[in-house]
């Protein structure tokens, strides 16, 4: 009988990394940690289970792995912090008035590419802009047709756009 053993490499299993790209639309993306030569696939079924349907490029993320036979991949995010963009100032004006109103709202519509798109609060069928840096600053990386938002809105020269995206929690 062959009594051959498999020899198990220990690693700590909680690590903190920054997302090199995450593809909502593919479903996954990877994540760099420094002191590893490889990256940790990221699926989005681990997003969703921590209450996200996309992560911004950039973003810090906190998490637990495994190291399975196709290689490293995290099996729970823990924590997610917004990306250290030195953002356009222009996109990051200060606004008139910030309401302390955090409401409920749904996406119209958003484009990775534009950088921007249209949310509505319930309740109202008025256009609120959202701009791609606000996204960053939330960790998202995208917004899905529908996708129910809790927001914080702003209002510059009597437009109304989304100053803070908060979470449901």
């Amino acid at each position: 009988m062959n009594t051959a053993t498999t020899r198990c490499v220990q690693l700590p299993s909680a690590v903190t990394g920054q997302v090199k790209w995450f593809d909502s639309a593919r479903g996954f993306g990877f994540v760099a940690v420094p002191g590893f030569a490889a990256d940790f696939l990221l699926h989005q079924h681990v997003l969703t289970s921590f209450g996200r349907t996309s992560i911004a490029d950039g973003s810090t993320v906190a998490f637990d792995y495994e190291n399975s036979a196709t290689g490293l991949r995290i099996v729970k995010v823990l924590a997610v912090e917004a990306p250290n963009d030195d953002l356009d100032p222009f996109l990051t004006a200060t606004p008139e008035q910030v309401f302390d109103e955090k409401v409920p709202a749904r996406v119209k519509w958003f484009d990775v590419k534009k950088g921007y798109g249209f949310v509505y609060r319930y309740g109202s069928n008025e256009d609120i802009f959202v701009g791609l840096n606000v996204l960053r600053k939330s960790t998202l990386g995208d917004l899905q047709v529908g996708e129910a938002l809790c927001i914080q809105i702003a209002e510059t020269e009597g437009r109304k756009s989304v100053y803070r995206i908060h979470s449901w929690v």
